[in-house]
């Protein structure tokens, strides 16, 4: 069957239903409620000689079904002029596409120790087979599972049972989780299965390397990444199990590596990137990573008519923030309702003064600006001279204001005396206002462990890998990353692991998501880091393998190009690098335009350590 929708409204629609399910499934959910309005009512109108049964669902957003797909279906809205295409999806006869957002599949639990058991994190419905109604929780962890029986407020998801046609039982609401604990006796349970929601989408990327924890490193965080598609990009399986565009911007740059699904990241942009008032996400800086995000999806994805049909939007969304930048071309955010608790997030732990200018916010600021001036003028647009001129006007302000000449760095406040700080340095790297000359700046982060959540850390390893230190990025992606799989991790956590309470967040004993796809940060690094594997221009037209190993004798990726797949290695001194039609390789020999596959000999700028088992294929 064929779904037709208006223009943005399936994108809408799905947003809706995970705030929907998000909050019916949680018990503790913060997410701010200034999203946009589906569209109540729409015409449309089908070209052809035949009479058709057409059927439209109650509720929102205005849809219809058709059997058979249409040579023509136009839509506008209630009382508009104009007719536009209607955009088709297939779909089920019984429910709307923006109801059912992911394909079913299976996935059987094992008994173990007292609990049953998925291999990896799971959203879904557990299906029990027994008698008599169970008593279950669910949990990301053993203990958490188990403190859900015995304890109900400690239990971060509702577990309400409900009988199903043919006898079994399941949850009311979809959950996320590892373990279930079922308070009765095993003899009386037949089978436990899950029905789960999972995206049909292949990891064509992939990343393997003579240490074998860099390896899993990068595995779990696609696997990560993997399991918080659902229709947009999840936070969580757990929770908060909705879309932040924060959290979005760094899955791209992972997506963009591990699976080249391009479709959920403009989904996501669309269905975010309209709030009825205020931010995005009800957060000034998430407004910010909204447009920067759209640079992450030009530059990784084959996105050019994504973003000219979106440049009218694009140039109005930036101009609803400039009404908040002041004649010095600072952003000063102002609150509007439905906010998130924080106004200004940056990260968790971080706190930033109301009352005066931080830098890392101006930052993002002019890297926001700086994007949306590249987009439009990719898109043809006449707005871009607008933003590239106030970008330059909010980077002259930070420039005199917030750079300290005594210290060569940035400063944490833009006004008054403050020390410089890792959030606004790293972020002045990656926005292009720092580079590998400024010694001071790379000292600060090379001084800094981590910043705060594997969000920002990933930035920050990012900055430093831009900064000539990629040994210490992957350094500490195994030491952070890897601490997470010596625990146990099949997934990576919201939060790195606390040896006192590894599973405590918000106050809560279980309040940490432990598949959180703002860990995946990985995905993209390592490829980066080791084999200096990036794009150089939009959709990987152009990009530069520079090699960088270190103390690794072998490493191989492979990354999902709109164009094909490019494979990269290196092993006993020479790399290797297919490459795809319609790219163009380039590094320190010149540029090496696809379909060709380009060796040589890189032992002489960074001589390779002993010998080591050859590398498998990197082909997924």
């Amino acid at each position: 069957m064929t779904w037709y929708y208006p223009p943005h409204q399936r994108e809408l629609g799905m947003l809706h239903t995970l705030v929907r399910e998000g909050f019916a499934a949680n018990r503790h959910v913060d997410y701010a409620l200034n999203f946009a309005d589906v569209d109540r009512a729409a015409e449309f109108r089908v070209a052809g000689g035949e009479v058709l049964l057409i059927e439209a669902p109650a509720g929102e957003p205005a849809a219809l079904c058709i059997p058979e797909a249409a040579s023509i279906v136009e839509t506008r809205a209630r009382g508009a002029a104009e007719w536009v295409a209607a955009v088709a999806v297939e779909g089920a006869a019984d429910a709307p596409p923006h109801r059912v957002l992911e394909p079913r599949v299976p996935v059987p639990l094992t008994l173990r120790d007292g609990l049953w058991e998925a291999d990896g994190p799971v959203l879904g419905r557990p299906v029990v087979r027994s008698a008599a109604r169970p008593v279950l929780s669910s949990g990301e962890s053993r203990e958490e599972a188990i403190a859900g029986l015995t304890d109900p407020e400690a239990a971060e998801t509702r577990h309400d049972v409900v009988a199903l046609p043919d006898g079994s039982w399941t949850t009311e609401h979809e959950l996320g989780f590892r373990f279930v604990a079922i308070a009765s006796p095993a003899d009386d349970i037949a089978s436990v299965v899950v029905d789960a929601s999972r995206r049909p989408v292949p990891r064509r990327g992939a990343f393997a390397c003579s240490d074998e924890t860099l390896t899993r490193v990068w595995q779990v965080s696609a696997a990560t990444l993997h399991a918080c598609m659902h229709g947009l990009m999840l936070d969580g399986i757990k929770r908060d199990r909705m879309p932040w565009i924060g959290d979005q911007a760094l899955n791209t740059l992972s997506n963009g590596y591990g699976f080249g699904d391009r479709e959920i990241v403009t989904a996501s942009l669309t269905a975010l990137g309209r709030p009825r008032h205020g931010y995005v996400n009800g957060i000034a800086d998430y407004s910010l990573w909204w447009l920067i995000g759209t640079g992450f999806l030009a530059r990784s994805f084959d996105a050019a008519a994504y973003l000219a049909a979106e440049a009218e939007h694009l140039h109005a969304f930036t101009s609803r923030l400039a009404t908040d930048a002041g004649d010095d071309g600072l952003f000063r955010p102002r609150p509007s309702g439905d906010d998130f608790h924080l106004l200004v997030f940056i990260d968790w732990g971080v706190e930033t003064d109301p009352a005066r200018d931080s830098t890392a916010l101006q930052i993002l600021w002019v890297w926001a600006l700086r994007t949306a001036a590249a987009n439009l003028r990719a898109a043809g647009h006449g707005g871009s001279a607008r933003w590239e001129a106030l970008a330059e006007r909010a980077l002259a302000t930070v420039r005199d204001s917030a750079w300290d000449a005594d210290a060569g760095a940035w400063r944490e406040y833009v006004d008054g005396a403050s020390a410089p700080s890792p959030y606004p340095n790293l972020l002045a790297v990656l926005a292009g206002l720092s580079g590998p000359d400024d010694r001071a700046v790379r000292d600060l982060l090379l001084a800094t462990p981590r910043a705060g959540t594997p969000f920002m850390t990933g930035f920050l390893l990012r900055a430093l890998v831009e900064l000539g230190e990629p040994d210490a990025a992957v350094a500490r992606i195994r030491r952070l990353w890897g601490g997470m799989l010596a625990s146990g991790a099949r997934s990576f956590w919201e939060e790195f692991g606390d040896d006192f309470e590894p599973y405590a967040m918000y106050d809560r004993p279980f309040g940490k998501s432990l598949c959180h796809a703002w860990s995946s940060g990985p995905a993209a690094l390592l490829p980066d880091a080791v084999l200096g594997l990036r794009p150089l221009a939009d959709g990987w037209s152009r990009f530069a393998v520079a090699p960088r190993l270190g103390t690794l004798a072998w490493a191989t990726a492979t990354v999902p190009a709109p164009q094909g797949d490019i494979v990269a290695s290196v092993h006993d001194g020479v790399a290797t690098v297919s490459v795809p039609a319609g790219t163009t390789l380039v590094n320190d020999a010149g540029e090496h335009p696809g379909p060709t596959t380009v060796s040589w000999d890189v032992t002489a700028a960074h001589p390779a350590p002993t010998s080591a088992p050859a590398p498998p294929s990197a082909v997924p």
